[in-house]
């Protein structure tokens, strides 16, 4: 084996990409490094083929802005892909690229120490634990000091670590729903499902995150897993086809058409705009939410690239995280409702409108069917607060 653990994966992207530069244009990342992502696999490439050691291989790759910055500035959005003529695989690349990074130690600590999310502390286990957050009742296929771990849930609810962390009150009401609806007995993964874990360049650990959620599903019984982020269905989707369990992943939006579910109140005056889920590539979570909201195609959704959550890029560049929400939030006209179909895009938006007020309302779509609401300046402030508290010492011990 050479200095880089995947070269082979790099060897191959290279005998498929044919440099047409399409990507190119697709990704500002790419654009303005000048690479295309063929350029990217034969810049690490060529970085270890002139190393003879792992630390000339660490400075040629640090030495190489252009690259460092295309690697760590990738938002996993996919744009690059849906106009590559050969349909490579960006996700495969730059989360094998960054495994390498991470090897390297071109990846610091503090970029990814509060989203080790298969760990016992993380931002959201944190600050859920501060705050007095807790779902001990709801997740029934654990065991605890009053009850034994059910093993006859049919329905298993995977609400994310977002919507878990800062909105309690909505995840609750979503739980009691699926309970209401009479489709069986009902348990909670209050886990994640380890993308933040793949950002950093952790991908086997992010597999074995979904693994262990895997076996949580199976201890409980369940049949169906609903999911309220397209992101967490896709990654446990592929987690349950591994291990050959034959259960149903489900949207929370088609699982509630399904079971005749009424909205707890009117859509709001304003005219709506989607915001397309980068992990929703097909559309078919916008199309069911949609349907499960009563609006047809004719509400726009707009996809123009990631939220700027994606990728961890905000711990490497938080300007260029900033700058993508800034254009996304510019296709939505002034006086709508941007609806999201992930809270982690929610949450992003949320700040952006704190930092940089316009006259746009954003909401998760699950604020629009239930009664619960998000109250982002009551979680910007405890999150704020978290570090300058009692517990910050305690924070900063766990998290650098």
């Amino acid at each position: 084996m050479g200095l880089l653990k995947h070269a082979d994966v790099y060897w191959k992207f290279m005998g498929q990409c044919t440099q047409c530069g399409y990507c190119k244009g697709a990704c500002s990342s790419l654009e303005n490094n000048e690479l295309t992502l063929g350029g990217i696999a034969r810049a690490m490439l060529d970085a270890e083929r002139g190393a003879s050691t792992i630390e000339d291989l660490r400075d040629a790759i640090l030495v190489n802005a252009p690259l460092v910055n295309a690697v760590r500035g990738c938002f996993f959005c996919t744009s690059c892909k849906n106009t590559c003529f050969a349909h490579n695989d960006v996700c495969d690349l730059i989360y094998h690229a960054r495994v390498d990074f991470l090897n390297l130690g071109l990846i610091p600590r503090e970029s990814y120490s509060s989203v080790l999310v298969d760990q016992e502390w993380d931002i959201f286990t944190a600050y859920r634990a501060i705050h007095g957050i807790g779902y001990s009742d709801l997740t029934r296929h654990k065991a605890t000091e009053t009850s034994e771990a059910a093993s006859d849930c049919e329905i298993a609810f995977f609400p994310g670590c977002s919507l878990a962390a800062y909105g309690p009150e909505l995840t609750r009401e979503i739980f009691a729903c699926l309970e209401e609806c009479g489709a069986g007995k009902v348990t909670m993964l209050d886990s994640c499902c380890g993308s933040s874990l793949k950002s950093a360049g952790f991908f086997e650990r992010a597999e074995a995150l979904c693994d262990r959620n895997a076996s949580e599903i199976d201890a409980a019984g369940a049949k169906q897993l609903v999911c309220v982020c397209p992101g967490c269905a896709n990654d446990m989707k592929r987690a349950l086809g591994v291990r050959g369990m034959d259960i149903q992943v489900t949207s929370l939006s088609a699982f509630l058409a399904e079971h005749g579910f009424e909205m707890k109140k009117p859509l709001p005056e304003t005219p709506l705009v989607f915001s397309k889920s980068c992990q929703n590539r097909d559309g078919s979570y916008l199309d069911e939410t949609r349907a499960i909201l009563g609006v047809g195609e004719e509400t726009p959704a707009v996809f123009k690239g990631c939220c700027g959550a994606g990728g961890a890029v905000s711990a490497f560049n938080p300007d260029r995280q900033a700058e993508q929400a800034d254009m996304k939030l510019s296709f939505v006209p002034d006086g709508s409702t941007v609806v999201t179909m992930c809270p982690t895009c929610t949450y992003t938006y949320a700040f952006r409108q704190m930092m940089s007020p316009r006259d746009i309302q954003s909401k998760h779509y699950t604020e629009l069917l239930f009664e619960n609401q998000f109250d982002w300046e009551k979680v910007f402030a405890q999150l704020g607060g978290m570090w300058y508290g009692e517990y910050g010492p305690w924070l900063a011990q766990v998290f650098n």
